[in-house]
């Protein structure tokens, strides 16, 4: 206290400012407490939620997916095709093809972790974009890979064997003079 006494500060000023600061801490311990935005929020009555869904029998019943046309395409002719191409395979391969597939249904749920795949002679050539609700489309760099004869089927990504076409569509000579 002794410090004070010498301070040259004006004490009616510092005892009002000190009567102001009690009062606001005072005023403060007052207020209704205020929950923190990050603290644990109350637990929720679980009885409130729909318990999930079991899948029906129809959803859970596995189908090949049957194909109703096939068509090879110029990427470069078609601006939809363009797009999904992209900039790096077209100046990459400036002759890039689409196999463009139409399936008899529709494809159904898209959003889930597997895809419908495009498969040529077996083999997946790359990721095929889905255009829903039938439309499946998947790109060729080197239209020189396909040949007259080879089979074009479509399955689910990881069920293939259940999901695979069972009639192919078999790439003919009238198709391939289309795009060359």
């Amino acid at each position: 206290m002794w410090t004070m006494s010498n301070s040259r500060a004006d004490w009616p000023t510092v005892a009002v400012w000190c009567c102001v600061s009690a009062l606001g801490m005072a005023c403060a311990s007052q207020q209704p407490a205020v929950q923190v935005p990050n603290a644990p929020r109350p637990a929720r009555d679980v009885s409130a939620f729909e318990p999930p869904r079991q899948p029906s029998a129809e959803s859970l019943q596995v189908q090949p997916v049957e194909l109703r046309s096939v068509t090879l395409r110029r990427v470069r002719s078609d601006t939809l095709l363009t797009r999904l191409a992209g900039p790096a395979l077209l100046q990459r391969s400036p002759d890039a093809i689409a196999i463009d597939v139409l399936t008899q249904a529709p494809l159904g749920n898209l959003n889930r972790n597997a895809s419908p795949e495009i498969y040529v002679d077996g083999a997946r050539l790359g990721d095929t974009w889905p255009l829903p609700p039938n439309r499946l489309v998947v790109f060729v760099a080197d239209p020189q890979r396909l040949r007259q004869g080879m089979a074009i089927t479509v399955a689910w990504l990881g069920d293939e064997e259940r999901t695979r076409s069972r009639q192919p569509i078999i790439i003919t000579q009238a198709m391939l003079q289309g795009v060359r």
